[in-house]
């Protein structure tokens, strides 16, 4: 800014070489994270936007639901590691049931308790709602 490097901005920026997170004015190489910039939250790899991700990954305010390197904050349900997600988000004070593809299971602190098996409203066997 003005041709002096603005230490006062931490972004995600682009270039020519791609989207990158920018600390303090500079880009952070070590930076693994979510960031944001004026088109949404992204998947920081090694200082870089990662557009091949499809994850969960976290920074200081949670655990993010990963779309092509984008923060889906449309997501609600089941996602990768078997956890419970809110708005994208991984809710860690989330107990009940949840479905996925392979079936209903019984969620304890946002993740599938695969170890659980009784009642709740339904008959629960080693994490599986039992039909």
């Amino acid at each position: 800014k003005n041709d002096k490097v603005d230490t006062d901005v931490t972004t995600v920026a682009q270039n020519k070489n791609g989207w990158w997170y920018v600390k303090n004015g500079k880009v952070d190489f070590s930076a693994n994270t979510v960031a944001k910039n004026n088109n949404g939250w992204w998947h920081i790899v090694n200082g870089k936007v990662d557009f091949n991700s499809n994850t969960i990954a976290k920074n200081e305010n949670g655990w993010w639901k990963i779309v092509n390197g984008k923060v889906d904050f449309t997501f609600n349900g089941l996602a990768h590691g078997w956890w419970y997600l809110k708005d994208g988000k991984v809710d860690f004070s989330y107990n009940g049931l949840a479905a996925n593809k392979n079936g209903v299971w019984y969620v304890k602190n946002g993740k599938v308790d695969f170890d659980y098996s009784g009642n709740t409203t339904c008959k629960i066997s080693k994490g599986k709602l039992v039909i």
